[in-house]
């Protein structure tokens, strides 16, 4: 069995990595984000619904449930992708803090990883409609919870949990590089 360094067991404290970690939320959520829309936009198509009521969807949280039907579709449209991708990017900087905690073995293993990232899509799902959406947003219950709940671990959490490991992954090729024999 390899013994591992302290670089791979130790907890991060060095702010640099929790800055890295943060700016990196901030891409790999909107980077996320995007496929999640694209994802959202067509399973609601494939389910029959209009393509893009996704985007009025996420209107409708500062729009209101008028941005479902009565709000012009182009105003719809910018202010549901304004909302949607700020709160990617929001979801991101948390990810990013969280995967701060984890020790460098953890955030550079894609499985982990992939784990970490799933259940941090499902927690989202379950925070977003589930507690929030009832208590503000009762019309996000219309859409299928459970394809809401795999689209949000598969096509956001999953993908955050894979970037970041092939973020720390590259970080951590030249810090092997330089470490004496």
């Amino acid at each position: 069995m390899a013994q591992q360094t302290s670089s791979q067991t130790s907890r991060p404290r060095d702010p640099d990595t929790l800055r890295r970690n943060i700016k990196e939320g901030a891409l790999y959520g909107l980077i996320a984000g995007a496929i999640f829309a694209v994802a959202e936009i067509g399973a609601s198509a494939a389910m029959g619904d209009p393509a893009l009521m996704p985007v009025r969807m996420f209107a409708s949280i500062l729009l209101g449930q008028a941005a479902l039907q009565e709000v012009a579709i182009g105003t719809a449209v910018v202010v549901g992708l304004l909302v949607h991708f700020a709160l990617s990017a929001i979801f991101g900087v948390a990810y990013g803090a969280i995967n701060n905690v984890f020790s460098q073995a953890t955030r550079a293993d894609v499985a982990r990883q992939a784990g970490i990232g799933l259940g941090f899509g499902a927690v989202l799902w379950f925070v977003n409609f589930q507690i929030i959406a009832r208590l503000l947003f009762p019309w996000f219950l219309m859409a299928n919870q459970f394809a809401q709940l795999i689209l949000h671990a598969v096509f956001f959490g999953l993908l955050l949990g894979l970037m970041f490991a092939a973020a720390e992954r590259r970080v951590e090729q030249p810090r092997r590089a330089q470490a004496p024999a």
